[in-house]
C-alpha cells in the first residue's frame, strides 16, 4: 500500500484519476463562462440601441451636419435632402465608413458594423423614416392636457389649434425621440431648448410693451406682444428695451405633471408629428447637383 493509499483510504492510480477529472471539470466551466460572456458582448455589440446611435452621432455627426442633421456650416443636410432619403442603408453605412474624401467627409473606418448600422438607423429617425414610433402614453388625454390644464395652447400651435406667441409643435416631435420631446417640456431653461427669451419696451410716449422680438435691426424692432399683435417700433422712438433671456415656458412641469400625464403629452405631440405631412421642398423638382 503506498502512502497516498495509506492517508486517504484510496488506490494512488484513483487519486491521479480524480485530480484529473476535477481539473477537465473546472476548466471547462471557466471555458463556459468566458464563452457567455464572449456571447454576452456579441449580442450587446450586434444589438447597439438607438440612444447609443444618438450620442455617437453627436460627437461625430452633428459638428458638421447639425444636431438634427440639418445641415451645417461645414457639410448639408442629409436629414431631409431627398437624394440622401434615396440612398439605401447598405449605401449610406458606407459612406459612413469609407467617408467621401472629395466633399472633404472624413471616413470612420473604426466604427464597427453594428455602430454604423445604429447610425444609419438614427439617421432614418431624423428623417422620419422609421415608421410609428411607440407613444409612451394616451395621445387623447395628452390632448386634453395641452389644451387645458397645462394651458399649452396659449402660446403653442398644435394641429392648426392655439396660440402663436411661442413655435408651432404640430411637427415637433417627428424627428425627436420621447425622451428628448419630455426634458424639452420639463427643462425648458436648458441651452437645447431655450428660446430667445422675451424683452420689455418703454416707449417715449409712455407706452409698456412685453413679448418676444421677430426681427431687429439698428433702427427698428418688430416686437409680438403676448396677446399676439405685431408691433413695429422705431428705436429712436424707444426709451429704453429690457431683455429677459429666460423661456416663457412654465419651469415646473416636472412637478405639477406627473409623470404619466408628462408620457400623455409627449403622446400627443409625437401623435401630431405623425399626422402632419412634411412641408413640399421647392426646390426638389429643380434639376441641381447636390453636394454630398
Amino acid at each position: 500500500m503506498d502512502r497516498c493509499e495509506k492517508v486517504l483510504g484510496i488506490p494512488g492510480c484513483s487519486v491521479i484519476a480524480a485530480a484529473g477529472a476535477l481539473f477537465i471539470a473546472v476548466s471547462a466551466y471557466g471555458l463556459a463562462i468566458q464563452e457567455a460572456t464572449v456571447r454576452r458582448g456579441a449580442a450587446t455589440q450586434s444589438e447597439r440601441s438607438i440612444a447609443d446611435a444618438r450620442q455617437v452621432f453627436e460627437n461625430r455627426c452633428a459638428g458638421c451636419h447639425g444636431i438634427d442633421g440639418r445641415g451645417g456650416e461645414r457639410a448639408p443636410d442629409i436629414a431631409t435632402a431627398a437624394k440622401t432619403q434615396r440612398r439605401s442603408d447598405s449605401v449610406l453605412a458606407q459612406i459612413i465608413n469609407n467617408g467621401i474624401p472629395a466633399a472633404g467627409m472624413p471616413a470612420f473606418s473604426t466604427l464597427d458594423s453594428s455602430t454604423s448600422r445604429a447610425l444609419v438607423k438614427y439617421l432614418r429617425f431624423l428623417q422620419g423614416k422609421t415608421g410609428s414610433a411607440a407613444l409612451p402614453g394616451n395621445p387623447q388625454n395628452g390632448k386634453a392636457i395641452f389644451f387645458g390644464r397645462a394651458r399649452c395652447s396659449e402660446c403653442h400651435l398644435a394641429a392648426g389649434a392655439g396660440g402663436f406667441i411661442a413655435p408651432d409643435l404640430s411637427s415637433y416631435g417627428r424627428s425627436r425621440p420621447a425622451e428628448e420631446l419630455r426634458d424639452a417640456i420639463i427643462k425648458p431653461g436648458q441651452p437645447s431648448n431655450a428660446s430667445g427669451g422675451t424683452v420689455a419696451v418703454a416707449t417715449r410716449a409712455g407706452q409698456t410693451l412685453t413679448g418676444v422680438p421677430r426681427n431687429e435691426d439698428n433702427f427698428s424692432l418688430q416686437l409680438q406682444s403676448l396677446d399676439g399683435a405685431f408691433h413695429l417700433l422705431m428705436k429712436s422712438d424707444v426709451a429704453s428695451i429690457r431683455r429677459d433671456p429666460n423661456s416663457l415656458m412654465p419651469a415646473d412641469y416636472g412637478s405639477t405633471l406627473s409623470v404619466g400625464e408628462l408620457n400623455d403629452l409627449v403622446s400627443f405631440l409625437m401623435s401630431v408629428a405623425q399626422q402632419e405631412k412634411p412641408s413640399p421642398d421647392p426646390k426638389e423638382n429643380e434639376p441641381s447637383v447636390e453636394k454630398e
